[in-house]
């Protein structure tokens, strides 16, 4: 895709997200996209080939995202407390500063057809694994105490990714500080004592 073209299609994105998130990926049409766009619905498939396409662009920016945070927090190392208060950090920050596109990522995705929906799960089976393997590597290390990564994963997992429907960029907290208090809850209940 041209510089222009994607100068075209990124605002497109962006408005669909908010609208898939206040309406709904199914509540939302071509022409509502279009109208908020200001051009023809028809217009719209000079640069996308349709509303799918559209949501999984939204869905594949988080997932990206996300991904890419997880590869990055590995590959720098240190502590596993270290290292679980960094997936803390950037994972609220990316639904606090994106809340449309998480909105639209946890409400939405299963909207996409199969193949689509696989790239989904695959993405989110390595973040998992990801996640599990600092624990581990927490356990191994004496730093947590025994207990099932998997578990431990999943708590720290349903902690942030509920922060798109609660948090507020207004509210008394940031997503560092926010982040620092889950990280301190979950590894206060792994430490080794």
């Amino acid at each position: 895709m041209s510089e222009r073209a994607t100068d075209y299609v990124t605002p497109i994105v962006e408005i669909a997200a908010s609208l898939f998130a206040r309406k709904g990926y199914h509540g939302t049409s071509m022409r509502d996209i279009g109208r908020e766009v200001g051009v023809h619905a028809g217009s719209l498939y000079v640069h996308i080939q349709g509303k799918e396409d559209l949501l999984e662009a939204i869905v594949h920016s988080i997932m990206e995202r996300s991904e890419r945070d997880m590869e990055e927090i590995l590959a720098a190392g240190g502590t596993a407390t270290e290292q679980l208060r960094q997936v803390a950090a950037r994972d609220l920050k990316l639904i606090g500063e994106n809340k449309e596109f998480a909105t639209v990522f946890f409400h939405e995705w299963r909207n996409l057809s199969e193949p689509r929906q696989q790239a989904v799960i695959a993405s989110r089976d390595r973040w998992e694994t990801g996640l599990r393997s600092i624990i581990t590597q927490g356990i191994e290390a004496g730093e947590f105490r025994e207990a099932d990564p998997r578990i431990a994963g999943i708590a720290l997992t349903s902690i942030l990714n509920w922060a798109y429907v609660w948090y507020s960029p207004d509210g008394s907290l940031t997503t560092d500080e926010l982040a620092d208090r889950f990280a301190d809850l979950l590894i206060e209940g792994l430490r080794a004592h």
